[in-house]
């Protein structure tokens, strides 16, 4: 319970990426609860951040909407096949097949290298994707990384036989060796594709404002 609300229930999960909590709070409480929290949390400057803050963080994490998982991908089509393990649970057999058959699609990162924030188009989502030239899938959302300060693109890598267009294995491998493009109102783009997040630049950022902020306190 919080004030005068109950039958609220906070979650451990997160939409970004980074540990998180998601509170769940029946309707009737919801203006209430919202209120009290935004007078309480001046003292621990609580602030909005707004709807984009939360698609920045989660596409630097590789993190997904439920939009994107639905019963026609397996969990081999998205970055989590070292997640599954011998765990049961229900619908394990369900999926099963789907992580034995192979995978003709895969869910990708993709980071703009030569795109100009401040003079370019920038991205959203439906812009085509080229792997050497040709076309193979489209993006399904983008947003801007302050992190990493470019733009990331999230999207669905095929491959098709060029005679038959048959769906082929899409491989790690088959991701890593191409060169890519993302084509923005009729003017493309060089992409590196990523099939795991740059996790390795965020920690380095982290210590970096850890170590300046400690600077800070010090003097």
């Amino acid at each position: 319970s919080v004030g005068y609300a109950n039958g609220i229930r906070v979650m451990s999960m997160t939409h970004t990426g980074e540990p998180g909590f998601i509170i769940y709070i029946p309707i009737e409480y919801l203006a209430y609860l919202y209120n009290d929290m935004r007078q309480k949390g001046t003292h621990y400057a609580l602030a909005h951040l707004g709807h984009f803050s939360v698609n920045t963080n989660r596409y630097e994490f590789l993190s997904w909407t439920t939009y994107k998982l639905n019963i026609l991908f397996f969990p081999s089509t998205y970055p989590l096949e070292k997640n599954q393990d011998d765990t049961d649970f229900i619908g394990r057999e369900s999926h099963l097949p789907g992580a034995e058959t192979a995978v003709t699609r895969r869910f990708t990162m993709f980071i703009l290298e030569d795109h100009n924030t401040d003079l370019d188009l920038w991205p959203w989502w439906g812009e085509p994707i080229f792997r050497n030239g040709r076309y193979i899938g489209t993006t399904t959302s983008s947003a801007y990384s302050y992190t990493l300060q470019q733009h990331v693109c999230l999207g669905f890598v095929q491959h098709f036989d060029l005679e038959t267009g048959e769906r082929l294995v899409v491989t790690p491998d088959f991701i890593n060796r191409g060169e890519y493009e993302i084509e923005i109102s009729g003017q493309r783009f060089r992409a590196k594709a990523k099939l795991y997040p740059f996790s390795n630049l965020f920690v380095q950022k982290w210590q970096k404002d850890a170590t300046e902020l400690g600077d800070v306190q010090s003097k």
